[in-house]
């Protein structure tokens, strides 16, 4: 069952199988650890598919070689050829004779040419095509993350300025819980928009939903984190802060330095960096309703954006602290604050 978790993964199952490994995950906990597990041990492949420019000399450097090579060959072929083959033709073709003949001489040099041609192409234009695809996954990613935040805009709107506040305690009392917040009470018209599409959790969209409040509430044991793991979908979201020992979320003031989203933090990455975009930076939605990408985890002022001023992936310590939390995040490690 494993080997057919993993071809779940990575996309190999036809239709049928595909089914059959669902099935047998919802009704088996077991399995969905399994499949956790499997795609935490895959999940730094990412890091591989990352883009790099190509030179900036590369296509004046590849159409001189060709054209030397081209040149090189030719002065070889002309002069190892007999006299009588240089000879032009005892009798006169026709135009259609000739373009005939013409269309059948395919000689060595020839092959080379058309060999280094095809190569240059593909050096020059396939990492242009892949930086392009990079460059529209970013874009539709911070659409998805306009449109959470103008969701977010719309409930704070109605909450006295007041996002989504994460329970102290209980099945709700994880950062992800603000998407089944912002869809059970409409604030979200589309749960697509939770996730990046260059996300692996885009790669396993068959198998993911968000959660209900009340199914979040039902739920227990792996399957409950399971939920809470994937009702935050690619995005993680504020942890809040502490004020005088009380627990409180995020007041919009539409600051333009205070981070509420951001792509999901990695668990394996250098400063928990988001493996959303191959590990080259995250797009983060601000308080003000931009976004930015950033190439690192430190903000303006040197705020890190996945930890607070204590080094701690927990509430920030006070309101200008801001911390973004992976779904599974609790404000404290500990349940020692009072709301």
């Amino acid at each position: 069952m494993r080997v057919d978790l993993l071809g779940y993964l990575l996309g190999a199952l036809d239709d049928a199988e595909r089914d059959g490994v669902e099935e047998a995950i919802r009704r088996d906990p077991q399995l969905q650890r399994e499949l956790e597990t499997l795609r935490e041990r895959i999940e730094p492949l990412d890091e591989l598919a990352a883009e790099a420019d190509p030179p900036p000399d590369l296509i004046e450097r590849t159409c001189e070689l060709v054209e030397l090579w081209r040149e090189e060959e030719s002065a070889v072929s002309h002069a190892a050829r007999p006299p009588a083959a240089r000879r032009r033709w005892p009798f006169r073709l026709t135009a259609a004779r000739e373009r005939s003949a013409a269309a059948r001489v395919w000689s060595l040099a020839d092959t080379f040419v058309a060999a280094g041609i095809v190569l240059a192409a593909g050096m020059l234009f396939f990492p242009a095509i892949a930086q392009s695809r990079y460059r529209s996954n970013i874009a539709t990613c911070q659409h998805n993350l306009q449109q959470l935040g103008q969701s977010l805009v719309s409930y704070s709107d109605k909450r006295g300025g007041w996002f989504p506040m994460i329970p102290a305690s209980g099945n709700r009392g994880v950062a992800g819980i603000y998407a089944p917040i912002l869809l059970d009470e409409g604030y979200l018209a589309e749960p697509r928009w939770l996730v990046c599409p260059s996300s692996p959790l885009a790669r396993a969209l068959d198998s993911w939903h968000v959660a209900t409040l009340s199914e979040l509430d039902d739920a227990q044991g792996p399957q409950l984190v399971w939920l809470q793991h994937m009702m935050g979908g690619s995005y993680g979201y504020t942890l809040g802060y502490l004020e005088n020992g009380r627990y409180r979320p995020l007041r919009n003031a539409a600051r333009m330095h205070l981070a509420i989203l951001s792509d999901v933090p990695s668990l394996h990455l250098p400063g928990r960096q988001s493996a959303n975009h191959g590990g080259r930076g995250q797009n983060v939605l601000y308080e003000d309703g931009h976004i930015g990408f950033l190439p690192g985890v430190e903000m303006l002022g040197g705020d890190a954006l996945f930890s607070n001023r204590l080094g701690y992936e927990e509430a920030g310590i006070d309101p200008w602290d801001s911390v973004i939390g992976h779904p599974l995040a609790k404000p404290a490690r500990f349940d020692w604050f009072v709301r």
